[in-house]
């Protein structure tokens, strides 16, 4: 017995009272198309464990008909709101109460309900295997990575995934800028990894994101005027932040605002035509072909 048909021999005998001849669709229960199973709402526990459809394909297939019933609904609301007289407490909060009593209780082999909920839940997460080899647990853990990085990104604090590649390959050619200047900015400071004790590591003043956000020229942000060090622990907390503004960056070197956007757009250019060629990551390649233009004009 697959799934599906499992939950609808559960549902026929859990909720019954959906199934009486003078209910109607919409207001006393939902219509699931996908199972055509009547349902008091629809969540997405439901989709991605029974149905084994996100919630995403499940919207698109069938659009607007996820949620609560309107019957439901009420019958939530009223329990909220009753309050029993003798306890003070609503229907609601009995039945949690209940609930609570009721998992708490010990069986005959002295296990709690807690207990057998728990071992119960393991067991479905482990056995719900998707076709990547997941189980359910790995599922959740991958939705809840994808979700938060889609909210990092959405608030300016990483990447958005498509634009990474190209981070990537701009950041090789301020990395291979910086290396130029490091016995010059290192000497006369222990450095190390992180953890090392009194260790000091080499830190772009004006950062390396927001200098490829901004669309600075890489020359610039891994010039030895942009470079300070820095305690390891400062830098670490330091994350993407700038100690510098782009002014004070562009007087220190003499830089102008046109020359670094002229040196920019031919760095995304060549970089743009890697990405397509799917060319190794090479920040040095990309200053020596840069050099070579200049050289060549």
């Amino acid at each position: 017995m697959n799934k599906i048909e499992e939950f609808k021999r559960r549902n026929r005998k859990r909720n019954s009272h959906l199934y009486a001849t003078n209910l109607t669709a919409g207001t006393d229960y939902i219509l699931c198309p996908a199972s055509n199973e009547r349902l008091s709402m629809i969540k997405s526990s439901y989709i991605e464990r029974v149905l084994c459809m996100s919630v995403d394909d499940y919207d698109k297939q069938y659009p607007g008909v996820r949620g609560v019933s309107r019957a439901r609904r009420a019958n939530i609301k009223k329990g909220l709101s009753a309050v029993d007289s003798t306890s003070g407490l609503s229907a609601y909060e009995k039945s949690q109460v209940n609930a609570q009593k009721t998992l708490a209780k010990l069986d005959e082999n002295g296990i709690s309900g807690y207990a057998k909920k728990g071992q119960k839940t393991r067991a479905t997460h482990m056995c719900n295997i998707n076709k990547y080899g997941q189980n359910g647990y790995s599922q959740l853990a991958t939705r809840a990575i994808i979700k938060g990085n889609a909210t990092k990104a959405k608030n300016g604090l990483i990447l958005d995934p498509s634009h990474r590649n190209e981070f990537y390959r701009y950041k090789s050619v301020v990395t291979y800028i910086t290396e130029q200047y490091r016995s010059e900015i290192t000497a006369g400071y222990k450095t190390g990894l992180a953890g090392t004790p009194g260790a000091y590591h080499i830190d772009h003043m004006f950062s390396i994101m927001q200098g490829y956000k901004e669309q600075i020229s890489p020359l610039l942000i891994g010039s030895k005027y942009n470079l300070q060090m820095l305690p390891w622990k400062e830098n670490l907390a330091k994350h993407n932040s700038s100690h510098i503004t782009l002014n004070a960056l562009m007087d220190s070197a003499r830089y102008t605002a046109e020359q670094s956007l002229l040196e920019y757009a031919m760095f995304a250019n060549m970089i743009a035509d890697d990405i397509r060629a799917v060319s190794p990551v090479s920040g040095a390649k990309l200053v020596r072909v840069f050099n070579e233009s200049n050289i060549r004009k």
